[in-house]
């Protein structure tokens, strides 16, 4: 029987500029090997990964902190404390979050591992398959064009105004 109780747990910084917050990685813990899942908090005025969406691997969060702007398929709401998000693969799902507010905001995330996904990223035109990241059929680095997300999110959604 595996028992974690996630209040009691640090999480570890994460991220780079735009997207930094914390993780605890509790698949690795468990030693799951179907299921991924995470404990992940965004900084304030940081988004969550670049805007994407996978062909099998279906992502589903647990609101436990704060308030975020939830982006899919360019439509933007607000969640909170209690929302559950649930992502199906495919293009009709693409999505990020962003912590439009002054305090952190912490999620439980939960995803099927899928060894043959493919992972689309709408607005720099990539595409990760295997772990190689390309564009265009070049490779390039994962955070390449999406250094600063702001830029394909309309201004009232980055000031929370949904």
């Amino acid at each position: 029987m595996h028992i974690l109780n996630i209040l009691k747990e640090s999480l570890k910084p994460a991220g780079r500029q735009n997207y930094k917050g914390g993780v605890l990685e509790l698949a690795e813990k468990f030693g799951a090997k179907n299921l991924g899942f995470h404990v992940e908090t965004l900084d304030p005025k940081n988004f969550s990964c670049p805007y994407h969406y996978h062909e099998k691997e279906e992502e589903l969060f647990l609101v436990l902190e704060g308030e975020a702007i939830v982006r899919k398929n360019n439509e933007f709401r607000k969640v909170g404390p209690g929302d559950i998000i649930f992502y199906e693969v495919g293009s009709t799902s693409a999505h990020n979050m962003y912590n439009h507010t002054d305090l952190p905001f912490k999620i439980l995330c939960v995803s099927n591992n899928s060894d043959t996904d493919v992972c689309h990223y709408p607005d720099s035109n990539k595409i990760n398959q295997s772990g190689k990241v390309t564009q265009n059929g070049v490779a390039v680095e994962y955070f390449h064009d999406e250094e600063d997300p702001a830029k394909y999110w309309p201004a009232h959604a980055l000031r929370g105004e949904v």
